[in-house]
């Protein structure tokens, strides 16, 4: 069970992402492994990984069998921080300023919580380790379950919502049953939680995603 705060910020980080794409055509996503040798550098304005459970960056990377310690071996780690665990997955850019063009591509890679830092923001990271994620569609303030249901297939609909763990997301059909259905059983009992429903249109790499629905009150 999610601890009250943690379901505040949860809700929070949902309720923004709607704010910020309200209205307007989302990209499909993609996640590739790739081989990348060359100077990284934070992404600014990217969204870190919950100290909760649900759908997260880490996990992203997980999946992929991306894993091991940080990468990041500039700039060097004080004694006693987090260096070199393998904390969060990190978003990186080749651009020393840390931008990323909306639905533009990014990297993915495991990082300490002292490199994912904001004290590191344009500082460059080399990296002996060179197997991440390459991240297509990728916006800013992008969640790792609204980047994860985008990239979940033909799917008409893609619900993403807060259950008991932390946010979560279904692949729907495009039936009023099913949405209510899905979200009765996040629920569990306990009323519609917060959530987003996001439906995708077109077919293919060109599909993108609008906002359907979205309910916080949780």
């Amino acid at each position: 069970m999610l601890a009250k705060k943690e379901r505040v910020d949860a809700v929070a980080s949902l309720k923004a992402f709607a704010d910020r794409h309200s209205g307007l055509q989302i990209e499909s996503t993609g996640a590739t492994v790739v081989t990348y040798s060359g100077v990284l550098f934070n992404v600014k304005g990217s969204t870190p990984d919950p100290k909760i459970g649900g759908l997260t960056w880490k996990a992203l990377l997980e999946r992929y069998s991306v894993d091991g310690w940080c990468y990041a071996d500039t700039p060097p780690a004080p004694g006693g921080s987090s260096h070199p665990d393998f904390s969060v997955g990190g978003h990186v850019t080749p651009n020393e300023d840390g931008s990323v063009p909306t639905g533009g591509t990014c990297y993915l890679m495991p990082l300490c919580y002292w490199h994912n830092g904001k004290a590191n923001d344009g500082q460059p990271f080399e990296h002996s380790e060179t197997r991440m994620l390459q991240l297509t569609g990728y916006m800013t303030g992008d969640l790792a379950a609204t980047f994860i249901a985008r990239m979940a297939g033909a799917a008409p609909l893609a619900l993403v919502y807060l259950d008991e763990t932390g946010l979560a997301f279904r692949s729907l059909a495009d039936e009023p049953e099913a949405v209510d259905a899905a979200l009765e059983t996040a629920a569990a009992g306990g009323g519609k939680p917060a959530h987003v429903l996001l439906r995708r249109r077109g077919a293919g790499e060109t599909a993108t995603y609008t906002i359907d629905r979205a309910q916080f009150a949780d």
